[in-house]
């Protein structure tokens, strides 16, 4: 290269540079533009359809869950997502929702849906956008059958909201309301659906025969509790803690037959449906239907019609994971149960962290329910800590479960810190509203509400 050449190429690379130098930020601005268009490019874009569940015992969630699956895989992004998950700017920037809303209780929103109730339902909301489609899914053997699908249909239509289709009501788990509603779906999203969008059916009732039927509370106060021990036709279906067993009841006079839920307070291993049955007196004097025929109607070696039902609501969290346990009466068959399957964790050799269980009855002398398989647990550790509350007692003041978290509120909190559930199992009206209030105010709404978020809140009541 001659020494011309490189002079030449060197001015060309201080040119160069030079320049490059005075349009960098130039460069850096236009970056910075195509960058800030993408996303908002992006934003212009429909997301996924938005599919919100409120599920008490778990059957809710099930259909949302895999709907949302089915969606997805022929191409219609869906996302299920509990109600209380729910936020009010997710409802107003919708355009298209589905909604599958079980109704527990005598009418009453199911747990995943209270927030969604109170912050959401209780404001003026305007949804003119919106189209929607609705599954209300009840029992009709109670009063409120789809109540809380009905109000929540209500609701959408006050406020502006256009249905996409007249709402659907399945009685349990009907098969023709699920089809209906399969096929409206696949009509509103334009997806060609069929009946394995929906979850596989539960097990057909079988006949068990009751083996043994015992009071476990003989003398008190209350009404009697009877403790029923069932044995399957053939091996024990599967089943975990938190399941139910649902019974049909044959009709008495003046009652109709009906099927009831109950929690199952026996593991399959044990190859036994155990059943917590309180007796209940109606305003007449004549016995509830279910309690009546289950403690005195059905013979020791009857047979009864039960199916086993899923209830993932309220199954139980890692058994690594520190767990509170809540409740009273015929409620303890669904927190003594996860003691039963931790203690099966740790003969299997997995680690378990503490239980603590807070239980509330009449009396100490004839209410101390499952006294001595507590005492056990208890002694081994897997139970850490029982406190229990008796509102009957004659040498004491009257004390209930939900005065207990008054009284060990730090003991409370710092359990929750340590990363733990809690489980709440027994009668909806009094204990667990109490609970509840009690929760909130040891804990605090904001900490309540993100336990329950975050699935370690559960609550199992009737």
């Amino acid at each position: 290269m001659t020494a011309d050449t490189t002079r030449w190429a060197w001015a060309l690379l201080v040119c160069g540079a030079w320049l490059w130098l005075l349009f960098k930020p130039l460069r850096l601005q236009w970056q910075a533009w195509r960058t800030a268009q993408r996303p908002a490019t992006a934003a212009g874009q429909p997301g996924p359809l938005l599919i919100g569940f409120a599920s008490q015992s778990g059957f809710g969630a099930q259909l949302a869950e895999e709907l949302a699956r089915t969606l997805a895989a022929r191409g219609c992004p869906a996302q299920a997502r509990a109600l209380q998950r729910i936020r009010s700017q997710d409802i107003d920037a919708a355009e298209r929702m589905l909604f599958i809303a079980s109704t527990t209780g005598d009418g009453d929103a199911p747990d995943n849906a209270a927030a969604f109730v109170a912050r959401v339902m209780q404001a003026p909301r305007r949804l003119p956008r919106l189209r929607y489609g609705l599954l209300a899914l009840g029992d009709s053997s109670y009063a409120g059958f789809c109540r809380f699908g009905r109000e929540l249909d209500a609701w959408l239509h006050a406020a502006g909201a256009t249905p996409a289709f007249a709402r659907i009501e399945a009685d349990g788990g009907d098969a023709g309301a699920l089809r209906a509603w399969t096929q409206a779906v696949a009509q509103f999203t334009g997806q060609g659906l069929d009946v394995a969008a929906r979850p596989a059916e539960p097990p057909p009732p079988l006949r068990w025969t009751l083996a043994q039927r015992r009071v476990l509370n003989p003398g008190s106060p209350g009404a009697p509790i009877h403790h029923l021990v069932l044995q399957p036709p053939g091996p024990a279906p599967d089943w975990q803690a938190g399941d139910l067993a649902r019974v049909w009841l044959p009709p008495a006079p003046g009652q109709a037959e009906a099927w009831r839920d109950y929690t199952l307070a026996s593991l399959p291993q044990d190859s036994a449906a155990e059943l917590l049955v309180r007796e209940v007196l109606r305003p007449d004097g004549q016995r509830g239907l279910g309690s009546g025929w289950l403690g005195h109607g059905l013979a020791v070696g009857g047979t009864l019609q039960l199916q086993i039902r899923r209830n993932s609501g309220f199954h139980g969290p890692d058994p690594a994971v520190p767990l509170v346990l809540i409740g009273n009466g015929t409620g303890l068959a669904g927190l003594a149960v996860h003691l039963g399957e931790r203690e099966r964790a740790r003969m299997a050799g997995q680690r378990v962290a503490p239980a603590w269980l807070l239980f509330g009855e009449r009396t100490h002398r004839f209410d101390a329910l499952c006294d001595a398989a507590l005492q056990a647990w208890l002694a081994d550790g897997l139970l850490q800590r029982l406190d229990r509350a008796f509102s009957r007692d004659a040498d004491a003041p009257a004390r209930y479960v939900q005065d207990l978290l008054g009284l060990h509120g730090g003991l409370l909190r710092d359990w929750v810190a340590r990363g733990a559930a809690i489980y709440v199992c027994g009668q909806r009206d009094g204990m667990a509203e109490g609970v509840h209030a009690a929760l909130r105010q040891a804990l605090g709404e904001p900490a309540l509400e993100q336990l329950a978020a975050d699935g370690r809140y559960r609550r199992d009541v009737y």
